[in-house]
């Protein structure tokens, strides 16, 4: 049996967390490519980002970097990750779907007010913790 391609991976990836509401993630591309006219190169994305990226739910950003088996990270991925990471954003480095799964916040339900104060006129406001 073939080993999952990394695109296969990603792809499971997508659809795994497609359903939750309290995240979203798109694909990222990064590289370099020509003008519609062939004239000049355009790169594009940030050296190293993850393959994955997105948002959690609270406004942390998430980056998944995406590995078959056996692959390693560039050293531009291991740095970006360390900058996410330092920054208070959560970097996954994924073989497959369960990496992901294992490392992402348990799926926040609605109407939960994990992240809300209470105001003197009875009102929630929303408010984000920050790491020091």
């Amino acid at each position: 049996m073939k080993a999952a391609s990394e695109i296969d991976i990603q792809r499971a990836i997508l659809a795994a967390l497609a359903g939750r509401r309290d995240l979203r993630v798109w694909r990222a591309n990064a590289g370099v490519g020509l003008t519609l006219d062939g004239q000049r190169m355009v790169r594009y994305g940030v050296r190293g980002q993850g393959d994955l990226t997105g948002v959690v739910a609270g406004g942390r950003r998430l980056e998944i970097e995406v590995k078959r088996p056996g692959q390693r990270q560039t050293k531009e991925q291991r740095l970006f990750g360390e900058m996410i990471t330092r920054f208070g954003g959560l970097y996954v480095l994924a073989r497959s779907v369960e990496d992901v799964l294992a490392a992402m916040p348990a799926p926040r339900v609605e109407g939960d007010s994990a992240g809300a104060e209470k105001r003197d006129d009875g009102h929630e406001r929303r408010v984000r913790s920050v790491r020091q």
